[in-house]
């Protein structure tokens, strides 16, 4: 009888045992967004790092933004990076399972961007306008100006960043001074009204 009880003494302790290491292990589910936490979630952004006993862990978000880690709970050291954007480093209290929030910054890129802006008359979808003179200043400063062709547009460059633009025609009200973030080489509209 004494060595029935423990042998069941025994396998409880085993049980306990394996239970309490099957519990060392949590999971966190880090949603990674895109300039803030009410941001777009990113795939593709690699987050690595190691769990409070110093094990690698590492893992890339979904197309839902979402990477998983699994480590022993405790201070967790994560970093978080994706190309174009500034990489982060952070330190985790990682006591359970749960789901938590992070966010990356884009770079700021120097490299001459170009916009191909057309101008319509009235509104965007009236006649494009030919010999609208556009100028303004890109965000380092730097002057731009051209003139749209027979099909309304015109080409301009500078430094990505704040642009302000002026649109001008005789006979139309002009547009002076729209602010216009200008992040990436891209195709944008405008209208002018006709002056009374």
């Amino acid at each position: 009888m004494k060595a029935l009880r423990l042998l069941v003494a025994f396998l409880i302790g085993c049980c306990m045992v394996l239970a309490s290491s099957a519990m060392e292990q949590i999971s966190l589910s880090i949603y990674v967004h895109e300039g803030n936490l009410n941001g777009t979630m990113l795939t593709g952004a690699q987050v690595s790092g190691q769990d409070a006993d110093g094990s690698s862990m590492t893992a890339t978000t979904d197309s839902n933004g979402v990477a998983v880690l699994n480590g022993v709970p405790g201070t967790w050291q994560l970093a978080i990076e994706k190309d174009n954007y500034q990489p982060i480093e952070l330190t985790y209290d990682a006591t359970e399972t749960e789901e938590v929030a992070a966010y990356l910054e884009k770079t700021a890129s120097t490299d001459p961007i170009s916009l191909t802006l057309y101008v319509y008359e009235g509104n965007m979808n009236g006649t494009a306008l030919s010999g609208v003179q556009l100028s303004g200043k890109d965000a380092a400063g730097g002057e731009f100006s051209a003139t749209t062709d027979a099909s309304g547009s015109a080409v301009i460059s500078g430094t990505p960043g704040s642009w302000e633009l002026t649109l001008t025609k005789t006979g139309y009200v002009p547009v002076v001074n729209l602010g216009f973030e200008a992040t990436e080489s891209d195709e944008v509209g405008a209208y002018l009204e006709k002056a009374v």
